[in-house]
């Protein structure tokens, strides 16, 4: 692995990215925000704190590394000498932070990909007062654009080229943090970034499957929607919602996965959110004998970086899954937040509408009835007056 030059970073640190007057937004200087990528407001980036960064490079040019591997499990990223650098470069800069400030800062896991990089830094003591994490990422995306200019000055063997060079950093303006708030972000991160390649490797193999179709039209009354995977699922003659009592015992669960089995093996595309523990295990057998659903998620997918994870992921990408998005904003807060009561009364509306064959009422359940003992349409109005706040959804 190339080590980087310690002596230009330890150079941006003090002082700043040397080109700044040139480019008067670089990130180093803490008064200034790009438009797309601000920072959080109120929030104090010198304190301690785990970070998720992002950046991208200028163009989205493909010059860090290359996808290898013959299959989404062996999928991996393999760096050209520039990615190693950036690599080496994002290690030392923390700790030369740390040497410097007598401030701990940690590098806790990083994934490099053919056009971004991803790093989670650890800020572990507060740093001193001129000290941010905006600082240390500006220095260490300077040092890695002195890299890329050197590289390309002795590829091109000519000051000209080298001068025209300088003009074009390696990285974009700016950079994307997440913040650490909750118990468990830190190991969706990991999984995040270990799923990197992966997503790539399927993203390039089935583009039509991870293409963001907006302004999706579906059901009889035309919702729009921000739709990615299969989309030929919609036009299944057979659509069946799935809806289900949320407090159901484990043989009742049972039976509602048998009912609704027999329509999806029978060619059924099955509708839902997949909220209750019940719809969850539908969604699971599902699942597991590859059998085409169609989820309705309550976050947006608008979003430049939003793709779906885990399950939903390799459901699309084989292509028995179709994700809609009703909603078409996406943020952390929205990310975390439980589903309200109004949101899960919306979506089982959008699955109704959706649907080609509702919840029948000549031949309900009868299995999950007898066990229930009562009338099956009193699930429904279980499920309307519902408390609300206490499901989750499937993403």
């Amino acid at each position: 692995m190339l080590k980087s030059d310690d002596s230009q970073i330890n150079t941006a640190l003090t002082h700043g990215e040397p080109d700044k007057k040139k480019r008067p937004n670089s990130p180093c200087r803490a008064e200034v925000k790009h438009n797309r990528l601000r920072r959080k407001e109120g929030h104090n980036y010198a304190a301690p704190g785990i970070y998720l960064i992002t950046v991208t490079t200028e163009g989205r040019k493909r010059i860090l590394g290359s996808l290898v591997g013959n299959s989404p499990d062996t999928a991996k990223i393999e760096p050209t000498a520039l990615g190693e650098y950036v690599i080496a470069a994002f290690r030392k800069m923390a700790t030369i932070v740390t040497e410097k400030t007598g401030s701990r800062v940690q590098v806790l896991q990083y994934q490099l990909m053919p056009d971004h990089f991803h790093g989670i830094l650890y800020i572990r003591d507060a740093l001193p007062e001129g000290w941010h994490l905006s600082r240390m990422i500006g220095a260490w995306k300077g040092d890695c654009s002195r890299e890329y200019w050197r590289k390309t000055a002795a590829l091109t063997h000519g000051e000209q080229d080298k001068e025209k060079s300088e003009k074009s950093p390696l990285f974009a303006p700016g950079f994307n943090d997440k913040i650490l708030f909750h118990e468990g972000q830190l190991q969706t991160w990991y999984d995040y970034l270990h799923a990197n390649p992966r997503r790539l490797w399927l993203k390039f193999h089935f583009p039509d499957r991870f293409r963001k179709t907006f302004d999706f039209k579906a059901g009889k009354q035309g919702h729009s929607y921000t739709a990615i995977g299969n989309t030929f699922l919609i036009t299944y003659p057979e659509r069946v919602q799935v809806r289900c009592h949320r407090n159901l015992t484990p043989e009742q669960i049972q039976a509602e996965v048998n009912y609704y089995m027999r329509f999806a093996r029978s060619g059924a595309v099955l509708v839902s959110p997949f909220i209750s523990p019940a719809e969850k295990a539908v969604y699971d057998a599902c699942y597991q004998e590859k059998l085409p659903m169609i989820h309705i998620v309550n976050r947006g997918l608008d979003g430049k970086f939003i793709y779906p994870t885990g399950r939903d992921l390799a459901g699309c990408s084989a292509g028995f899954l179709l994700i809609l998005a009703p909603y078409a904003d996406y943020s952390a807060e929205t990310a975390e937040a439980r589903i309200t009561r109004s949101q899960c009364l919306d979506m089982n509306g959008y699955a109704a509408d959706i649907s080609t064959l509702p919840l029948t009422q000549e031949e309900p359940n009868k299995e999950t009835a007898a066990l229930m003992q009562e009338e099956p349409n009193k699930e429904t109005a279980a499920l309307t007056h519902a408390e609300p706040n206490k499901e989750k959804s499937h993403l």
